[in-house]
């Protein structure tokens, strides 16, 4: 999966809710937080055609059986084996790598796994995440002391103070999201 954009995985999620023309793909990404991945035809469509060469997604067969419309949309949905590319990328564990540099990711993947993975899946992945960003944030806490002993007040002290504390929200959200979904499954 190394070759596997992210692009690409957010089109195989949203192709997983219901089959999707790339026209329909592209509102989905100007109108959601997903705006900054792309929403440009000439990012979508050879994605779309990447997917479709890969066996991951297929023309709906049922659009093919009405009339086109007007602008000649074509309906993409997923194949078993791109269910089984977002299944895996779902269920990947989440690395040091991933909360220093792919916070983005994580939440995509998050917002996906309902009705894609078991619940449990989902409540380990909180677990992870949780662990994963405490630790480093401490890390980065003994670099920010380290700072202030250096130059006590400093805009670059405040920035990467700011930083911190969105992490600190990051993990009280994953805390917070885990009680949520374990109360939702009793």
């Amino acid at each position: 999966m190394k070759t596997t954009s992210i692009l690409e995985l957010a089109l195989i999620g949203l192709l997983q809710q219901r089959p999707q023309s790339g026209y329909d793909l592209r509102k989905t990404f100007v109108t959601t937080a997903m705006r900054h991945l792309s929403d440009s035809p000439g990012s979508i469509y050879p994605a779309l055609r990447r997917l479709e060469a890969r066996g991951w997604i297929a023309p709906n067969p049922a659009a093919a059986n009405q009339p086109a419309n007007a602008r000649g949309r074509q309906e993409f949905h997923l194949t078993a084996a791109g269910e089984a590319i977002l299944v895996d990328w779902l269920q990947q564990p989440v690395t040091r790598h991933d909360v220093i540099w792919r916070n983005f990711e994580l939440m995509l993947r998050f917002a996906f796994m309902d009705g894609n993975v078991p619940r449990s899946y989902a409540l380990r992945f909180l677990d992870r995440l949780e662990q994963e960003q405490g630790i480093y944030v401490e890390e980065l806490r003994a670099d920010l002391a380290h700072m202030r002993s250096l130059v006590p007040v400093h805009t670059g002290v405040l920035a990467f103070q700011s930083g911190i504390l969105g992490m600190d929200a990051l993990i009280d959200w994953a805390r917070r999201a885990r009680a949520l979904l374990t109360e939702d499954s009793r």
